[in-house]
């Protein structure tokens, strides 16, 4: 794994990962599915740190819809973590395999080219630019089942960073049943470094088995027809949940967690490849019970915070948010460097004293955008009551005296790897 926290030396650590996965599948349409995972865990480590991952009992239930832009996965019923999602979102995924099948008949020993999208989600990659991979029947035994290979290189992307892929696969298809039982590849793959994920130098096995299961009553007709699979951006969003620093929240597909401690997490925004946005969620000093700080101060605070890179401030608002916690907006524009930014800055509070800030940070050329997701981020925020523990009111915050009180949106080195 390679990553560069502060943006300049490229560090890298050993890692290795082990998952296992088992789920009953049900098909509904062509493009929809409902599984019910009776396992699925990982042990991974990191830089020689042990990790065990497994997917919460009452998050079981998976739906999967496919659709040219490959398979999304989602809880019906809950909300995933950006942790869970990635656990059970791995490469060989069962229901896209058969896009890697010839549109035309082909026969023994005959070779086809699989189409692009199909290596790339079979891959779980975004993109394909270019590949050599082809497929070919080497064997059809008595059963009817057809022993298919697939070998090539691959250059791609994901999220817009490059990743170079050698793959090297085996099919097992029951051309009676026109069911694929089997699959098995090896993906070595070199992938860059990425505004929100690391870079890899890794070599990937994957094993798939597929076989008729008996109905069970988890995927019954009853417990289907309560749920809504539909695929839109409420059954898309994740949950964050920051236990130290006494805060959740929803957030798109879009953002992914950089940075994490007790006193400031960091978020960034990465649409197509191209980094939009940073968010800086801060945990401030308590007031005393009772205590607001004003939305004329709070705008004060803000200009004190820019200096000499405001611009102008463009509006400023205050309001009662659906937890029931009062949040101040107030959104800026100025320069670095002479470059155009845009700032929005959010003071979220409750009436016993705790405080927050979220501080949006983006290129003003990419203000359509970034839109209003800072206004759908700041929709799923809220208090973690048993993280809120009690501080003096006169203590002072992690600023000069020089400063005020708000963080800028800096990026902090990491203290967790995500």
């Amino acid at each position: 794994m390679r990553i560069n926290p502060d943006g300049r030396k490229v560090r890298q650590y050993p890692m290795t990962l082990e998952g296992q996965y088992v789920a009953i599948e049900r098909n509904l349409n062509p493009t929809t599915a409902i599984r019910y995972y009776t396992k699925a865990e990982s042990e991974s480590t990191a830089n020689d740190k042990p990790l065990k991952d497994s997917l919460p009992m009452v998050k079981r239930l998976i739906g999967v819809q496919t659709d040219s832009s490959g398979p999304i996965l989602f809880s019906p019923e809950y909300t995933l973590s950006r942790e869970e999602l990635e656990l059970i979102n791995v490469p060989g995924n069962s229901a896209i395999l058969g896009k890697l099948l010839p549109s035309e008949p082909v026969g023994l020993n005959q070779s086809w080219s699989p189409e692009n999208h199909a290596l790339a989600q079979c891959l779980g990659i975004n993109a394909v630019n270019s590949h050599d991979v082809t497929g070919r029947i080497t064997e059809m035994d008595e059963k009817g089942v057809a022993k298919i290979t697939f070998n090539g290189k691959v250059s791609g992307a994901i999220q817009g960073i490059a990743t170079e892929i050698e793959l090297k696969a085996r099919m097992n298809f029951d051309t009676r049943q026109e069911l694929i039982t089997w699959f098995a590849a090896s993906i070595e793959e070199d992938r860059a470094i990425g505004h929100a994920v690391p870079g890899f130098t890794v070599t990937a096995v994957v094993r798939t088995q597929i076989h008729p299961a008996r109905p069970i009553a988890q995927l019954g007709d009853d417990q289907i027809s309560q749920l809504d699979l539909r695929n839109n951006r409420g059954t898309q969003m994740l949950s964050f949940s920051g236990q130290e620093a006494g805060f959740r929240v929803l957030h798109g597909r879009e953002w992914h967690t950089m940075a994490e401690t007790a006193k400031q997490t960091v978020f960034r925004m990465v649409a197509d490849g191209e980094l939009i946005a940073q968010a800086n969620v801060n945990r401030l000093t308590n007031l005393k019970p009772g205590e607001q700080t004003t939305l004329e101060g709070f705008e004060e605070e803000v200009k004190k915070a820019l200096g000499e890179r405001l611009g102008q401030v463009i509006d400023a608002g205050q309001k009662i948010n659906s937890q029931g916690l009062r949040e101040l907006r107030v959104s800026a524009v100025g320069s670095i460097n002479k470059m155009p930014i845009s700032w929005i800055y959010y003071l979220v509070s409750d009436d016993q004293g705790h405080r927050y800030t979220a501080i949006f940070t983006f290129e003003t050329a990419l203000a359509e955008k970034f839109a209003e997701s800072d206004r759908t981020f700041m929709s799923g925020f809220d208090l973690i009551e048993s993280s809120q523990q009690p501080t003096s009111a006169g203590e002072p915050e992690n600023a000069s005296p020089q400063s005020p009180a708000l963080i800028e949106a800096a990026m902090e080195r990491a203290t967790k790897v995500r």
